[in-house]
């Protein structure tokens, strides 16, 4: 008998937890992975309580992820271009107009199914197309945008200033938001949030961490080390660039990012001074063991660098899209714009001679990443506070 009532107690206590459990849908885009990362450095945060459950959606159909894909890889100038043609008030309301009829579907069943008590955006796409079926639903749940921009607000972000709250994750996006009339009371300057594997790692690395990892890989703890973004696809191009990189100086190495291309695996596996890394999620603890990051001027890899403290080099950027983060690196600080092979041997020859230029570039980095882990940890409980 006492063995069948600790049983009915058991049930009905879990019973009683379920029913305090709260959905949280994070609505994001799969086109690219800046606005997943932020999907999923959201729910890093948010998943520490207990009575939450988090889920992420991209509600979209293949063919906008197929499109990107397409374009991304070989059209970069229609992306830019497109990107562009609806960066005006008037025609970005337009293609919110157009995307709310290809998306309005899925986002109501889905909401239906999972009865969210919170919605929060990481995609401008998902933002005024979610209003318009709330209302359609008649119901009152909280929704969030998180801007995802660090400079440059895109137009698409501006047109939807009646969710309860927009999060501005930098100076010069919150004073952008200001500029096009959102109401201050539900504007709220926050910090970049990054995954929770760049958080722990910036409180873990130590020099003895960082040499354990670089002899694992089979490099030398002593040399000026960078973490190099490779990328999924690479070309032969780039295998010729990160030879002339190598050849700057004898004591210069690269933890090169395959992603992957197993072809740029293959090509570097035996190369000297290069360990060609496969895609693995745990990413942030090699980046933490690079001298400096280098990669294509993506605002998440950019912050994720800021958060482990280390100088960012830009190497490229999406036309359009990614400009203003040139401005963005240049104006705080946080590392260099080396658009040509040419001022990255050149840059990367200084550093190796002189540590000192490294170190001064470290204090700013620094400054920023104590400013940005600050605001960050104001979104938790604002959003608690939304759910209340």
């Amino acid at each position: 008998m006492g063995i069948f009532v600790a049983r009915v107690r058991k049930r009905e206590r879990e019973e009683n937890n379920h029913s305090r459990m709260r959905t949280i849908l994070i609505l994001t885009s799969k086109t690219g992975g800046g606005h997943v990362s932020l999907a999923e450095s959201l729910r890093d945060q948010l998943q520490a309580d207990e009575n939450l459950q988090i889920e992420i959606l991209d509600p979209q159909s293949s063919f906008f992820h197929w499109h990107y894909r397409l374009v991304s890889r070989y059209a970069l100038w229609l992306w830019s271009a497109e990107f562009r043609l609806i960066d005006t008030p008037a025609r970005a309301r337009v293609a919110h107009g157009v995307f709310t009829l290809l998306v309005a579907r899925a986002l109501r069943t889905a909401i239906q199914r999972l009865r969210p008590a919170l919605i929060i955006t990481t995609y401008p796409f998902l933002t005024r197309e979610v209003m318009q079926v709330l209302k359609s639903l008649k119901t009152a749940i909280p929704f969030v945008m998180l801007f995802t921009d660090p400079k440059a607000l895109h137009a698409s972000w501006l047109t939807e200033k009646e969710a309860s709250a927009a999060l501005a994750p930098t100076k010069e996006t919150y004073q952008r938001a200001i500029e096009a009339g959102f109401i201050p009371a539900r504007l709220h300057q926050v910090g970049w949030p990054v995954r929770a594997q760049f958080s722990q790692q910036a409180t873990q690395a130590t020099a003895a961490s960082r040499t354990s990892i670089l002899q694992q890989l089979g490099l030398n703890p002593a040399y000026f080390t960078v973490f190099l973004q490779g990328g999924g696809e690479g070309s032969a191009q780039f295998g010729q660039a990160i030879e002339q990189l190598l050849g700057t100086d004898e004591q210069l190495q690269i933890i090169l990012a395959t992603g992957t291309n197993q072809a740029l695996q293959a090509r570097f596996r035996q190369v000297k001074n290069v360990y060609p890394l496969p895609f693995t999620k745990d990413i942030a603890t090699y980046m933490a063991a690079a001298d400096v990051i280098m990669g294509k001027a993506g605002p998440n890899m950019l912050f994720e660098a800021v958060t482990l403290g280390k100088p960012f080099i830009a190497t490229t950027y999406i036309p359009g899209q990614e400009e203003a983060n040139l401005e963005f690196i240049r104006q705080h600080q946080l590392g260099w714009v080396t658009l040509t092979l040419a001022e990255q041997c050149t840059l990367l020859k200084k550093l190796v001679a002189q540590r000192e230029v490294l170190q001064k570039m470290e204090q700013t980095v620094a400054a920023y990443q104590q400013w940005n882990n600050t605001q960050t940890a104001l979104i938790v409980p604002l959003l608690r506070q939304i759910l209340t």
